[in-house]
């Protein structure tokens, strides 16, 4: 960037004005950096907290203290990293724009935005990765358990087998909390911890099949098996009928998207071939009514096509 673009008129010495520009913005900047290094272990505990706080479903206080848990969506370091370069970002940005004071201002609830976006979407992800893994886990379950493993044996030979992941992660956990003290004096039963993990995973279709789950523990291993198999022919059909109607809606989308582009052309082509009428018809206050309504109108295939292109099946 030419540092002379930037140059007010009348500046007495314009060969080095930009780096009095600049000076109160460095200084921001390093003012920030120095901040977060030396408050990096209480910012990490206060982001913990945070994310404890946001991640935790609807519910979740109820249960006992030792069966309370957030799915690891992102670690607070990764989070605080994110944090200070959104918040540099956007002030470099902003104070482009308009004085560094209000940059300063207003780049805090502007970095606050953006970071309640990306949890929503890490939390969405999270969600998918766990969605994705279920089915082939609940099948290699079933199997050990039709081969005469218990519950407890039959989790943990299929987590040793399985990929870092989201589901690898809240087995695991169910696993550790088995045989863990709780309120009262007793002991966290199969039961009790997969109720726990039910009430506070954030896939649905993990929450449906540990409903299962819980009520086929305390029935007869056959019951057990019976209950996972059905569970597993489930998922399979809900992924089969998800990925037809992902096609027959990808038909749907690509339809919208072709009316889009003739709806477009032919605009195109009335505004080459009749210029003057076009620009006439759209020149007076009618006109940008007229215009806003003719641009929703070849804008709602396209729209439409993509809403139905994001539809998804009910799942398991």
């Amino acid at each position: 960037m030419d540092p002379n673009a930037i140059i007010a008129p009348g500046t007495t010495h314009p060969e080095t004005v930009w780096l009095a520009e600049a000076t109160p913005l460095a200084a921001t900047i390093a003012a920030i950096l120095v901040v977060t290094l030396l408050m990096r272990s209480r910012l990490g505990a206060a982001l913990d907290t945070y994310l404890a706080q946001r991640f935790t479903r609807p519910g979740a206080d109820l249960l006992d203290p030792a069966l309370r848990w957030h799915p690891p969506v992102i670690s607070a370091s990764y989070l605080l990293a994110i944090c200070v370069i959104a918040a540099l970002v956007i002030l470099i940005v902003m104070s482009r724009v308009g004085p560094l004071l209000v940059a300063i201002v207003l780049a805090g609830p502007a970095t606050a935005l953006l970071i309640w976006v990306l949890l929503w979407v890490e939390e969405q992800r999270y969600a998918v990765r766990l969605d994705e893994a279920l089915p082939a886990s609940v099948g290699r379950l079933e199997a050990q358990l039709r081969s005469g493993s218990g519950l407890q044996p039959a989790i943990e030979k299929v987590i040793a087998d399985m990929p870092a992941s989201p589901l690898k992660t809240e087995w695991s956990w169910l696993l550790e909390r088995l045989g863990q003290p709780i309120a009262g004096g007793s002991l966290a039963t199969a039961t009790t911890v997969c109720a726990a993990l039910r009430a506070q995973t954030p896939s649905r279709r993990h929450a449906t099949f540990l409903g299962h789950l819980e009520i086929a523990i305390d029935q007869p291993h056959t019951s057990l098996v019976q209950r996972v198999r059905a569970a597993y022919e489930s998922m399979q059909a809900s992924d089969r009928r998800a990925s037809l109607l992902a096609t027959e809606l990808a038909q749907m989308r690509n339809t919208g998207i072709a009316l889009f582009l003739i709806n477009v052309g032919i605009t195109l082509y009335l505004f080459i071939v009749q210029h003057e009428r076009f620009v006439t018809a759209y020149r007076n206050d009618a006109g940008v009514l007229v215009g806003t309504v003719l641009a929703l109108v070849v804008g709602a295939p396209l729209i439409g096509g993509y809403l139905l292109g994001r539809t998804e099946d009910i799942t398991y």
